[in-house]
């Protein structure tokens, strides 16, 4: 599939919008046009969000978020919504009979923020754009119609919008309710008076052309099947008919427009879509009809400031940074309004709930750019908790009040709200914070480890990283998530000077897991991190969940290969990326898992073998963990950018939740569903910074930068202290040969502890002059090499008990490690590899800082 980038993606540009105000003209920067088909579109705002499929202009669903949660879909089969459309327009030019138009491809012109549609037929041009209100709970549908004939022409046009609501969560259906009409407007105001809808109003304001006829009655004459049958077989003025209040029934929004058009002359109309409280539909209307140009504005900009002048990384490669600059519109513009927050939320105009998955998931890539960020949605969360301090897995309207599902003892939230803590810290320094967090992580630790089965290994009813099924078992990736957790606590704990014992119950906890996760879960037939079934039979399938025990460095340099190898055997389609499991049969095991029907999928649907971003997000880091780097530069191209995705099979302009990977069925093979989804643009931004070298483990950011030979300097904008640094990449080769922090070289690609303030961070690859720190599972302190005596000195900090490793990078071999003074010898191991020295130690400390001096030959 071809599609015309609108870009003007040059490089100049790009990093002067890094420095100025945002300007109109510079929007066309994120923008997309096609003229083939794209499966499904979703874009929104905080209030409202809508859907539409095939590119054909008329809306499949509106999802409105206030005053609560509801959407009109009339769909009946969620795997089949593309048919069902909630509106229609019809058309009569001259003295050609009327039409409604048909589902037809017409150009899209998309930008994460709108979308717009166009075609000439019927000697005119057809425009419809869709655009959102930043404040206000609406959004402006703008059809522009123009006379492309020779001679003059009258032009009538006809829309309808169907207003029955579904709820929220329950997805009850409700098509009882009373209307109004006002003149100044003509606007059309939908009443429900039902707790369930929150009391809703949808309005629809007319800001142009006003209509020479409406109803907002979906009562027709008995002679015609739907109202836009009777308008294209009748010449009569649709009734102006509204719904008394004392008999509510079925409504509609339909209206009527009639100009006489010269040649080139167009008719606009603009109907302002809203959702509000019945009792402040007047106040909200009356604004919106002299605002809401204004108000769409304000979006477009805010949408196009944040993505422009805020991207966090600049690489050069025009696929790479138009990716991340939509990647970071997609984190902006996927934020809903619930219950008086505006909160991140998994997608556009579906899922209509706050999880704190997909917060937290996009979290461990914004803490690089966007600390306020975290912090707010940290605060959110906890704000949620119930009085034990367990934390939410999801809160909604349902019903009658808002609802809060709590994170169980199987839920891998509380591992992830773990990691983003953790992170959080080492990017921030906030330990005011964390004191007001920890009980909350403690609570987290104490829920998810009720788990632990006595074999030092997490166990589930659900596989691998899914929340369906009920069968009780070991598993891989919740004991990889699990270990890591665990370090992080430690980090966390040590910071906060908690106490020591503990401490050092779950490092001894956490190493048992690590070496249980090898010992027995590794399959040596698949080379791989499998599970197992509550009944101890072995669950052979390969999960892309095991595949998280390579970024998160739990397994040998061996097992490490032979992971990644089975995983590219077994799991990747190479034109779309990685599938959740192999075999893909779980609609054969719904009574041994305990699915809920067939919830699981069709083979090589959802669950059951689809290709989700986090799966290539994982196998991509798995590369880069092997020191594949160059494959996975090939993989993050072919299948994370959108470039990569749009010449995909039935690709598109997308950062998708999930893609099906049905090769036998080329019209559904790579269909994306939910094509703007949250946290595949967090999952993007993660591997590209661990791609460009952010190495961050339990105690420290550290750097392993890489360059491909393509690219010259990359820019990475990385928070340290809670401070934005600039963290600059440039030189080839696999090696540093100098490293700088704020233009002094300090030799340690581990970031100092001790260092405050800083504003640029510079590594230059290349073959390295002298020794420096290439990684530590500790805050390194003070690291200084002296020229004269040859030796590398710097502290780490930690606590006691703790078993500590470090590695040194050499062009010379070690003479002796001084510890606090005295000479070491045991946990030392050096290797010679492409004329350089590798020096690794382990050794368990008793003080919690130690000074390390090492002296060279």
């Amino acid at each position: 599939m071809k599609f015309k980038f609108v870009l003007s993606c040059i490089l100049i540009i790009v990093y002067a919008l890094m420095t100025m105000e945002i300007q109109g003209q510079d929007k066309n920067l994120l923008n997309i046009k096609s003229t083939k088909e794209v499966g499904q579109i979703e874009v929104g705002s905080p209030y409202v969000g809508i859907e539409i499929h095939k590119s054909f202009l008329m809306l499949n669903r509106i999802s409105f978020y206030y005053p609560v949660a509801n959407s009109i879909d009339i769909s009946n089969d969620y795997w089949k919504r593309e048919n069902f459309r909630i509106m229609s327009v019809g058309l009569k030019v001259g003295k050609s009979p009327k039409k409604i138009l048909e589902n037809e491809i017409y150009e899209v012109d998309q930008t994460p923020y709108s979308v717009s549609f166009a075609k000439e037929k019927f000697d005119s041009e057809i425009k419809i754009s869709y655009e959102f209100c930043k404040n206000e709970p609406a959004m402006v549908v703008t059809f522009i119609i123009t006379n492309k004939s020779k001679v003059e022409k009258d032009y009538e046009v006809f829309t309808r919008l169907e207003t029955i609501l579904r709820t929220s969560h329950s997805y009850n259906l409700k098509d009882s309710a009373y209307t109004e009409f006002e003149d100044n407007g003509s606007i059309i105001r939908i009443n429900y008076p039902d707790i369930e809808t929150g009391n809703a109003q949808i309005f629809i304001i007319n800001a142009a052309l006003q209509p020479s006829s409406f109803t907002s009655s979906g009562n027709i004459d008995n002679r015609f099947t739907s109202l836009d049958d009777w308008w294209l077989n009748t010449d009569i003025n649709l009734p102006n008919a509204i719904i008394q209040e004392e008999n509510p029934n079925k409504s509609i929004a339909a209206f009527v427009y009639n100009k006489k058009l010269q040649p080139d002359e167009s008719i606009k109309i603009v109907q302002i879509i809203g959702s509000s409280l019945i009792t402040e539909g007047k106040e909200k209307t009356d604004y919106l009809l002299t605002n809401y140009q204004k108000e769409i504005d304000e979006y477009e900009n805010h949408i196009v400031s944040e993505s422009l002048s805020k991207n966090p990384i600049l690489t050069g490669d025009e696929d790479l940074d138009f990716t991340a600059m939509w990647a970071k519109a997609v984190l902006t513009s996927n934020a809903h309004y619930l219950n008086g927050h505006i909160v991140p939320m998994p997608a556009q105009a579906e899922y209509n709930f706050y999880f704190t998955h997909d917060a937290l998931l996009t979290d461990l890539a914004a803490v690089n750019f966007d600390l306020n960020r975290v912090k707010n949605d940290l605060k959110y969360i906890i704000s949620l908790a119930d009085t034990d301090k367990t934390i939410p897995h999801a809160y909604y309207w349902k019903d009658t009040q808002y609802k809060t599902e709590f994170a169980g003892t199987e839920n891998w939230n509380h591992f992830w709200f773990t990691l983003v803590c953790a992170s959080y810290l080492r990017h921030s320094g906030d330990k005011e914070f964390l004191n007001q967090l920890y009980p909350y992580i403690e609570k987290s630790i104490e829920t998810a480890l009720k788990n632990k089965g006595e074999d030092d290994l997490m166990w589930s009813f659900r596989p691998d990283w899914w929340d369906i099924g009920n069968n009780f078992g070991p598993r891989a990736y919740m004991t990889i998530l699990g270990i890591r957790a665990l370090r992080e606590f430690n980090f966390i704990s040590a910071s906060l000077k908690e106490e020591n014992s503990r401490l050092h119950f779950y490092e001894e906890l956490a190493n048992r897991m690590n070496k249980n996760l090898v010992d027995l879960l590794w399959d040596d037939k698949l080379k791989y991190l499998i599970s197992y079934y509550e009944d101890g039979t072995e669950d052979t399938h390969i999960y892309m969940g095991s595949l998280l025990a390579s970024h998160f460095n739990l397994i040998d340099e061996d097992k490490n290969l032979k992971l990644i190898t089975t995983a590219k055997e077994n799991l990747l389609d190479e034109k779309l990326g990685i599938y959740t499991l192999w075999p893909m049969d779980l609609h054969k095991l719904i009574e041994y898992m305990k699915f809920a029907g067939n919830e699981a999928g069709e083979p090589y649907y959802y669950a059951n073998g689809g290709i989700w971003p986090h799966g290539n997000a994982w196998y991509a880091l798995g590369l880069i963990s092997n020191g594949f780097n160059e494959d996975a530069f090939k993989f993050i191209k072919q299948t994370m950018t959108l470039s990569g995705i749009i010449n995909s099979p039935n690709g598109q302009p997308a950062l998708y939740e999930y893609r099906i990977s049905d090769k036998t069925n080329p019209a559904f093979y790579g269909k994306i569903d939910k094509p703007q989804f949250l946290w595949a643009g967090g999952w993007y931004f993660y591997t590209l910074y661990n791609f460009f070298g952010l190495r961050e483990n339990e105690w420290n950011i550290a750097f392993n930068p890489f360059i491909p030979q393509e690219l010259d300097t990359v820019h990475l904008t990385v928070t340290i202290k809670g401070v934005p640094v600039t963290v600059e990449i440039s030189g080839k080769g696999l090696e540093i040969a100098s490293i700088t922090y704020d233009d002094k070289e300090i030799p340690s690609a581990v970031v100092p502890e001790n260092i405050n303030k800083l504003k640029k961070i510079s590594f230059k690859l290349g073959y390295p002059t002298i020794p420096y720190l290439s990684s530590a599972n500790a805050m390194v302190i003070s690291p200084v090499y002296d020229f004269e005596i040859r030796t590398l000195e710097f502290d780490l900090e930690s606590f006691e008990g703790h078993l500590a490793e470090f590695e040194i990078i050499s062009p010379m071999a070690k003479q002796n490690i001084l510890l606090n003074g005295k000479e070491i010898s045991d946990g030392i191991a050096e290797t010679k590899r492409n004329n350089l020295y590798e020096i690794n130690v382990r050794h368990i400390v008793r003080p919690t800082r130690n000074h390390y001096s090492i002296k060279f030959k």
